[in-house]
């Protein structure tokens, strides 16, 4: 399922996306400078190789905004998690012990 361009949660059907792509990426490589002024105009380009979606070409404003939401979230997960060290809540283990225990954990899934 795809999402309209404009990030909303609203899905669309791909049959009717206007302004999204799709081709292999073999055929990307001759076409490059075509597809990054689709992209400067605010088209999404999805590149696939054997019929499957492999990558994205999108505005850099969109990917920015993505990847400074991504770090909010990490950054919040983080003093989540020092908040829980501090107040006694949480603890640390080593990572030999996470693995163990992560590996056991899988063993009986």
């Amino acid at each position: 399922m795809l999402y309209n361009l404009r990030m909303s949660a609203q899905p669309v059907d791909p049959a009717g996306d206007h302004g999204v792509m799709e081709l292999p990426a073999s055929e990307a490589r001759s076409r490059i400078s075509e597809l990054l002024d689709a992209v400067a105009d605010g088209e999404f380009i999805y590149l696939t190789r054997r019929g499957k979606r492999v990558a994205a070409l999108m505005p850099a404003d969109i990917a920015e905004n993505y990847e400074k939401i991504e770090d909010e979230y990490w950054a919040r997960r983080a003093e989540e998690a020092r908040a829980r060290l501090a107040s006694g809540e949480d603890h640390v283990i080593p990572f030999d012990q996470l693995v163990a225990e992560a590996e056991g954990m899988r063993g009986q899934a």
